[in-house]
């Protein structure tokens, strides 16, 4: 059994842990401390047997990119078009998935899956977000099918994106009707 809540400023200490354990990207206090901040109810932790063994992160962001958008992919809108349409198009509040990560002894248990549908709830009811997207590494199968079945489309490939070179897909979920 685990249950899903909202962080509190106490969690950040194992967060930290748990990101530093689970992934290659890394971030210092005062951006966890930040998100909490200004977007608590979409920082999200999972605990099980009393600790902390997963979490995800997010922040609302105000956009204009119809791919972010979850209204079109980048080859339909095109890069030229997608830069105009970013100065001259209105602003709609957009759910960034920062991070989300589970230590493994607790993978396979639904707890990604659980933190993944809280976040998309909470983006979308508390925070009126249009969509949501988030990075991930083109190589992380199991990550990519797990937000594939949320409903997630890949939209974009961003080149060198993480540290060691990788490339990163952009994958967005509409969540508002256009």
């Amino acid at each position: 059994m685990f249950v899903v809540r909202r962080a509190r400023d106490e969690d950040l200490p194992e967060v930290m842990k748990i990101n530093l354990e689970t992934l290659p990207e890394n971030y210092w206090y005062g951006f966890y401390k930040s998100l909490l901040d200004n977007w608590g109810e979409a920082f999200l932790v999972a605990e099980a047997e009393g600790k902390l063994v997963g979490y995800a992160m997010s922040r609302i962001e105000e956009q204009s990119d119809p791919v972010l958008l979850g209204l079109a992919k980048e080859e339909e809108v095109g890069l030229l078009r997608r830069v105009i349409s970013s100065f001259k198009g209105e602003l709609r509040p957009v759910g960034h998935l920062v991070s989300i990560a589970v230590r493994s002894p607790y993978r396979r248990m639904g707890i990604g899956s659980s933190l993944l549908r809280e976040t998309i709830n909470v983006v979308r009811d508390f925070y009126k977000a249009d969509s949501i997207y988030l990075e991930v590494r083109v190589t992380n199968y199991p990550a990519i099918n797990l937000y594939e079945k949320f409903g997630f489309k890949k939209v974009r490939v961003i080149k060198g994106y993480y540290s060691d070179g990788e490339d990163a897909y952009v994958m967005v979920l509409r969540l508002k009707a256009p």
